[in-house]
Order: structure tokens, then C-alpha cells, then sequence
């Protein structure tokens, strides 16, 4: 690699190699990266309103839209409105989104320390410590 290789490309190919081999492990329950974020999200944080949700996720609001409605249609997700205010629509992860998101979460976690490999322990949580903060900054 050139000493002089902008950090963004490198920063696209490290997250290039993970996304792949993510996406290896999402192909098969036909779902995408964007889903699985929105998924994992709900099963992790609760019932979101759609602005929380691509708040948290980085997903635009009218992807995120999209993804909700296509796992609503799988019944991975519902909606309802929020008995606190009516206005509102929260989104839920369904059961069924929660045994799926369950089962895949331990073999993406395995996928994301493979590709992290050439890494110690330490310097992976000091990666992680750092993208964290200028992903947040």
C-alpha cells in the first residue's frame, strides 16, 4: 500500500472487506445490510419512532422508510401508534425479527473478528475506541 493512501480509502476498504462478509451471512435470510441494521437496532433498543430510528441507524429517512415497510412485509417488524402521544408511530421488532436477529448476531460477530484478524485484542478495542469517537465527533 502507498504511504500516502488517503485515510478515506483506506477507511472504504477495510469496511468494504467487512460489509462482504457480513452480507456472506444475510444473503441466505435475504436481507440486506441496511435491514439488518434496522433490525438489530429494534431488537436491541425497543420499540423507535421512525426519526429515532434513522437517527441511530445513519440511515436517510426515506431508506429507512423503505426498509421498515419490507420488513413489516416479511413480519419481522409492526408498527403502532405510541400510547403516549397518537401522533406518533412507533416501529417494534416482531418475534420472529428478534429469533432471526438472534440467531445471526453470533456469526456476523464472529465475521467482524475474522476481519479483524490482523489485529491483537487491544488494538481492535482501540480501533473500535477510535471509530467510535469520530463517528460520534
Amino acid at each position: 500500500m502507498p504511504p500516502e493512501t488517503p485515510h478515506v480509502d483506506l477507511l472504504r476498504q477495510v469496511a468494504t472487506g467487512l460489509t462482504a462478509r457480513v452480507q456472506d451471512i444475510l444473503a441466505p435470510s435475504d436481507l440486506t445490510l441496511d435491514q439488518w441494521r434496522v433490525l438489530r437496532t429494534l431488537d436491541g433498543e425497543g420499540p423507535l419512532s421512525m426519526s429515532d430510528l434513522s437517527g441511530r441507524t445513519r440511515i436517510p429517512a426515506p431508506t429507512a422508510t423503505r426498509v421498515v415497510d419490507r420488513l413489516v412485509e416479511r413480519s419481522l417488524l409492526y408498527r403502532n401508534v405510541d400510547a403516549a402521544d397518537r401522533r406518533r408511530v412507533l416501529v417494534h421488532a416482531a418475534e420472529r425479527g428478534r429469533r432471526l436477529c438472534r440467531s445471526l448476531a453470533p456469526r456476523i460477530a464472529d465475521a467482524e473478528r475474522d476481519g479483524l484478524a490482523a489485529l491483537s485484542a487491544r488494538e481492535a478495542a482501540t480501533l473500535r475506541r477510535l471509530l467510535e469517537r469520530l463517528a460520534t465527533g
